[in-house]
């Protein structure tokens, strides 16, 4: 068995979803279905119990999980300790970011640290904001770009990279909700709302409602920023997301501040990895690189 069998079965183990583990770590189903069934030939066990609706773990799974994460453990270890001791520093950083992110101030962010580190091997996986710790949990990436929560939770480290308000924003269209929230008091109980499924976006909007005693009227819930905007321009509703977000969207002709910027807060946004991460001379790097770009 080889170290990249040994991560997809890794991450597999953790996330139970054949098709999870397909997209996040980019290989294609029937790849990944043959390399757990090369682990299994070779070990002469069964490594997972699958029916139509769910996988777990089998015996032999449980015991491959725990020699997997100390091999690759291990191998990390090695390889931090050689790039250590070699005048460059060599590796792969991987990092996970939102659309938004990747074309706004991470950029600099990266070039700084490719200026110091040019042979480092930069992996950008892109997908919703709120995947981000999951992500890191998984072990799919060494680093995620992510909406940090008031207090860092144990465990993971982090480093804010800037902080934006939160605001609401509206359809620019003549249309119902435009006409709801061009009254001079704004009756928000009649007002749809589009909602961010989960994260301090979330936890802010409903701080705002509670301080008006207004049950909100939600249109829906969505786990992306780019997702509430594309509704809110078509005129489902009003949103919540992040001041950067909105000035960065394509979708920013369609759309208008509703200028409440106060009501909901700032977000800080930034850097998050593992705690045990920084025992990656690569993470290492990059957590420095960020510290010395601050600085300059």
């Amino acid at each position: 068995m080889t170290y990249d069998e040994l991560h997809l079965f890794l991450h597999l183990s953790r996330s139970l979803h054949f098709g999870k583990t397909s997209r996040e770590c980019h290989v294609s189903p029937s790849a990944l279905s043959r390399t757990i069934q090369r682990l299994e030939s070779e070990l002469g066990r069964p490594l997972f119990v699958r029916d139509r609706r769910s996988v777990e773990l089998a015996p032999a799974g449980e015991a491959l999980k725990l020699h997997a994460a100390e091999t690759l453990a291990r191998w990390q270890a090695l390889r931090a300790r050689l790039s250590d001791s070699s005048e460059r520093l060599t590796g792969t950083l991987g990092i996970f970011a939102s659309v938004t992110a990747c074309q706004s101030f991470l950029p600099d962010a990266l070039a700084s640290f490719r200026r110091r580190h040019p042979d480092i091997h930069i992996r950008l996986e892109t997908g919703y904001a709120t995947d981000a710790l999951g992500m890191l949990s998984r072990g799919t990436v060494d680093v995620a770009v992510a909406a940090l929560p008031a207090r860092t939770p144990p465990g993971l480290v982090s480093r804010t990279l800037l902080v934006t308000p939160l605001v609401f924003v509206g359809p620019a269209s003549d249309c119902e909700v435009s006409r709801l929230v061009d009254e001079r008091n704004i009756p928000w109980e009649r007002v749809p709302v589009v909602l961010p499924a989960t994260g301090p976006g979330r936890v802010s909007a409903e701080r705002f409602f509670r301080r008006r005693r207004v049950k909100p009227n939600v249109y829906g819930e969505v786990p992306g920023n780019e997702a509430i905007l594309s509704l809110v321009s078509l005129g489902c509703g009003v949103g919540v997301v992040p001041k950067i977000v909105l000035e960065k969207s394509p979708l920013r002709p369609a759309l208008r501040n509703l200028e409440l910027e106060g009501e909901l807060g700032d977000l800080g946004v930034g850097v998050c990895a593992e705690k045990g991460k920084l025992r990656n001379a690569v993470v290492r790097a990059f957590f420095a690189s960020l510290e010395q770009g601050a600085q300059t």
